[in-house]
């Protein structure tokens, strides 16, 4: 097969985790809208997961994907993580047909399958331990808040990045400023009791600071936006709040 992909299934979007490409120029970052492509008629509509030509199958033949890409072969098994959910899939396409014995490679392949969704599924607890050991452990760290520095912040935001790339995480990253003559240390606490443990926090310098709201979308993050304004509010502290969204580039 010409293209093996591992994908993440979000926000409607097929995002490529990991690619090996021969003939279609997909890499990884890229993604495939979910309702254009065969996985979701694998997935949700019960068609065959290995088809060695394509125009014997008419589900797969009224895919839209088809007037991106040309695809002859097709292969596709479903990730899945610990609570039986649909995490993404293990796909390849090939432009041209290929043997009727390509069926024969099932067994072996959903085996694949499955110990690809528990790697997976255990890269994402890594991930998580790691945000936690480099919050605590960062060597960097603000003398007033005990919070990691502008060089802790560097090192949460890059690893952050990775964990999108490399695993299809959505995070979001916010940026707090405060007054100058606010308190720096009412703001740290406040932000402790505020986020959840699987985020990160850090003092940038004066009173600003950086906010990592991991697994967060957009509409999430403005929601606990609209918590932290409320809460520094009530204490007579005005600030001001910026965010981006990390996605897989």
């Amino acid at each position: 097969m010409a293209l093996w992909m591992i994908t993440r299934v979000r926000d409607k979007a097929m995002w490529l985790l990991r690619v090996c490409d021969q003939h279609y120029g997909l890499k990884q970052g890229h993604r495939i809208e979910w309702e254009r492509s065969y996985c979701i008629r694998m997935v949700e509509q019960g068609a065959p997961c290995i088809v060695p030509d394509t125009r014997e199958e008419p589900v797969y033949q009224a895919a839209e994907i088809n007037d991106d890409l040309a695809i002859g072969a097709y292969l596709g098994l479903p990730l899945m993580d610990s609570r039986d959910q649909l995490f993404g899939t293990l796909c390849a396409l090939d432009p041209h047909a290929q043997p009727a014995t390509l069926e024969m490679h099932l067994p072996e392949l959903e085996h694949h399958a499955a110990l690809i969704s528990y790697t997976l599924e255990h890269a994402l607890r890594d991930a998580q331990q790691q945000r936690l050991t480099t919050f605590i452990e960062h060597p960097d760290r603000c003398e007033d808040t005990g919070l990691p520095g502008r060089d802790g912040w560097q090192d949460i935001f890059e690893q952050e990045q990775e964990n999108c790339r490399s695993l299809g995480v959505e995070s979001t990253v916010m940026y707090l400023h405060a007054a100058e003559d606010a308190d720096s240390l009412v703001i740290a606490d406040s932000l402790a009791a505020l986020l959840r443990d699987q985020d990160s926090v850090a003092h940038l310098g004066g009173n600003q600071f950086g906010i990592l709201l991991t697994d967060t979308d957009h509409n999430k993050a403005a929601r606990i936006a609209d918590r932290i304004r409320d809460a520094l509010n009530a204490k007579r502290m005005l600030v001001r709040l910026h965010q981006d969204s990390l996605t897989p580039p």
